[in-house]
């Protein structure tokens, strides 16, 4: 009956933390039908451990039944194909053994939530099929505490970098998780020693790993949040390197001869611009999309879509209708907002969802093999508030972000570059400087080399450039000023919806504090001296000469934008780099090391209470004398005045000048022939306690506090645990050897 109690709690044990750990994919897919699919195979393998133990069968039988079973059952819970009268054809089972193996490749790529369907849900079937097959017959099979545990721990780790880069609660399962399987793996080391004999464990213990566990994790889930995402290790998914690297020559539609529109659109916000393509890397031949967008926090990445996308940022719902016109060449879908669902008129042989593949950064759609000016597309999206003020605040860039090729660019931007400013403004005042000195000439030069950028527009007297060229110049410069920026190329919707190729745009996009990218206007950066064809440039004004002028006007409080502090000088200078120095790293690394000393340091009373806790409530009847003396022992070793553990307890109260008659009396306890009374080992414990805190109010204060913090008898106390470990028996003081062979059978 108890080995049956056993079994039937390592079952629901395995299916508790089967279901617990599959529920971290509740963000990944878009509803719970992956739940089926994951714990179908999880209740069939439970109840086939059980026959199989029942009938006294081996291991091998289960493994050979379950193997057998894995095609068919995947071809019915997860690819949903159950042929006729339930039995799956060769066709499907062939393919759960095929789409095994790219089926995670899949999920990685594709943008949650999911759609519960075909491949996608094999994931969670190979997961709950493959973990569950181990740990049950561990369980079951043998008696190891931690070995059922391995699987499931492996299936926790495998869950993880599949899903979504936060899944919700995924610290409180983690707990819970790691709560269930300590205490199970305590239970079952206790079950193990009762079938041995005697159980040297106690509910007590367990009790207390359990509760250190979960006071342990809550305090440092609490003491150190993790915020920051960037680092967090997902799977990737496909590569999308040469499909993006395509695609940047299309950022811009290419213009065709007698085909002018490109495409017509309803439903489109006014003040919103239908946005093409994100350039959000800057190389040495100018700004090109990247395969993952500079500090994307992990969103930034090029992905398959299903039916629903997951926008990052709240705003009011559009629904945008596009057809798209004979002139419109390009790889890019047109957009607005941040989708959240799309669907394409059904025509065969044109694009379809599954050929496009979406940037959650970027809020940008590519499609494989270029669109197909005959498709007709509506869509979903969310768009947010896109205005601003030099009071939002600012989002400090990445190294990347930072665009480490724009380097060249430095040089020209000494004069903007002030400390007295804050980085918003900064740019601000870059922008204004484009605006009022610029010469725009409207055509079709998208060169953006460092040559292009710099000495020829930022470094001359004259600056002369295309309205895409500014856009490029004024994100790599905001960029390097302290503000991530990145080129938008896109189009204004015409009149009733018309776009042509006239309405083809560009324009910056600046990160601020909460994550969202606001947009530059073109109005605020691109020269006002627009250039006839042969018509002279006007010439700039001095960088420096413009910029302090400025400021002077700033401190008088006549600018909107600015806002020197009151009583700050105008520097001359290029701002102070705000990086930390080596010694500052050092520091900061010294502290961190310091902190986690301090804490731990406050730990040990803690740790000494549990261990006092431990030893006064042990089964055996000759614990309190043992354990009550080395409480003693400890005590005088954390004062600072150790005696040797291997000194008999005589000759140790003799070298503490205390204690001797509870020496004597420890020893005739355990050298008794039978168990002492229970109340004379409480009185024992007691007086023990009495001992210890004497031996603590000897010592000057300095000792005395010390004596708390010390951690020489939690050291001295796993070393001696090591020690018996290491000669696999149980060791004791020779003189307690007689003694215990002495006690009583069941003591």
């Amino acid at each position: 009956m108890r080995t049956q109690r056993g079994a039937s709690a390592d079952v629901i044990v395995v299916a508790v933390m089967m279901a617990t750990i599959l529920s971290i994919f509740d963000d990944t897919f878009v509803d719970r039908r992956y739940l089926v699919a994951g714990l179908a195979p999880v209740a069939l393998l439970l109840v086939m451990v059980l026959v199989a133990r029942r009938f006294h069968e081996g291991g091998w039988w289960f493994s050979l039944a379950a193997l057998v079973m894995f095609s068919p059952l995947g071809a019915v819970v997860a690819l949903r194909e159950p042929g006729h009268f339930v039995v799956p054809s060769l066709d499907a089972m062939s393919r759960v053994l095929a789409e095994s193996i790219s089926a995670p490749t899949t999920l990685v790529s594709t943008v949650p939530p999911v759609d519960s369907t075909g491949e996608l849900l094999l994931v969670p079937y190979l997961i709950g099929f493959f973990a569950t097959m181990a740990s049950a017959w561990l369980a079951l099979g043998t008696s190891r505490p931690l070995a059922p545990v391995v699987p499931l721990v492996l299936a926790l780790g495998a869950t993880i970098p599949l899903g979504v880069l936060v899944p919700t609660l995924l610290v409180v399962r983690g707990i819970f998780v790691a709560i269930v399987l300590v205490a199970w793996s305590a239970v079952r080391a206790r079950r193990r020693e009762s079938l041995a004999g005697a159980a040297r464990g106690s509910v007590a213990s367990a009790l207390t790993a359990v509760v250190t566990v979960a006071l342990l994790a809550g305090l440092v889930s609490l003491l150190v949040p993790d915020d920051d995402h960037a680092d967090r290790v997902l799977l990737r998914g496909s590569d999308n390197t040469p499909l993006v690297s395509a695609a940047a020559s299309s950022a811009l539609p290419p213009e065709r001869e007698g085909e002018d529109v490109l495409l017509k659109a309803s439903g489109v916000p006014d003040g919103q611009r239908l946005r093409f393509a994100v350039l959000d890397l800057y190389s040495s031949e100018g700004w090109v999309p990247a395969e993952e967008s500079p500090g994307s926090d992990g969103y930034g990445t090029y992905k398959r879509i299903g039916h629903e996308v997951a926008p990052l940022h709240p705003g009011r719902t559009v629904v945008v209708r596009v057809r798209l016109r004979s002139g419109y060449d390009s790889d890019w879908l047109p957009l607005v907002g941040e989708l959240t669902s799309i669907d394409f008129a059904w025509n065969p042989g044109r694009t379809e969802a599954s050929d496009v593949r979406y940037n959650q950064s970027t809020a940008t759609a590519l499609v494989v093999d270029g669109v197909d000016v005959r498709d007709r597309y509506s869509f979903e999206s969310v768009v947010g508030d896109d205005t601003w003020t030099r009071r939002d605040a600012v989002r400090e860039p990445t190294d990347a972000q930072q665009q480490p090729v724009g380097s060249f660019l430095d040089a020209y931007l000494r004069p903007f570059d002030r400390e007295e400013l804050l980085p918003i403004e900064r740019v601000l005042l870059l922008a204004r400087y484009l605006r009022l000195n610029g010469n725009v000439r409207y055509g079709v030069e998208v060169s953006q080399t460092p040559d292009d950028l710099g000495r020829r527009m930022l470094g001359t007297p004259r600056v002369v450039g295309s309205p895409f060229q500014y856009s490029a110049l004024m994100a790599l410069g905001a960029s390097r000023l302290g503000v991530a920026a990145r080129v938008v190329t896109g189009a204004q919707v015409g009149r009733r919806g018309v776009v042509d190729h006239g309405d083809v745009t560009s324009w910056v996009e600046l990160q601020f504090a909460d994550g969202t990218w606001r947009p530059l206007d073109p109005d605020r950066y691109v020269g006002s001296h627009v250039l006839a064809d042969g018509g002279d440039a006007t010439e700039s004004d001095d960088a420096d000469a413009f910029v302090r002028d400025q400021l002077q006007q700033a401190a008088k409080g006549r600018d909107k934008e600015i806002r020197l502090p009151e009583g700050a000088p105008i520097t001359d200078g290029t701002a102070e780099d705000s990086s930390r120095s080596p010694w500052q790293v050092v520091l900061l690394l010294m502290g961190s090391l310091v902190a986690l000393i301090l804490l731990a340091l406050l730990l040990v009373p803690v740790v000494k209470l549990l261990r006092r806790v431990r030893r006064r409530r042990t089964s055996s009847w000759s614990a309190p004398y043992v354990n009550g003396w080395q409480e003693v022992l400890d005590a005088a070793r954390d004062r600072g005045t150790p005696v040797p553990d291997t000194w008999s307890r005589v000759a140790q109260a003799s070298r503490l000048g205390v204690g001797l008659d509870l020496a004597r009396r420890a020893d005739g306890a355990v050298f008794a022939a039978r168990p002492a009374d229970g109340t004379d080992a409480l009185e024992f414990w007691d007086t023990c306690m009495v001992l210890r805190r004497e031996l603590v109010r000897e010592v000057d204060l300095r000792h005395r506090l010390w004596s708390y913090l010390n951690p020489a008898s939690l050291l001295a106390g796993w070393a001696r645990n090591r020690s018996r470990a290491d000669s696999a028996a149980r060791q004791v003081r020779d003189e307690d050897r007689g003694a215990r062979r002495q006690q009583p059978a069941g003591a």
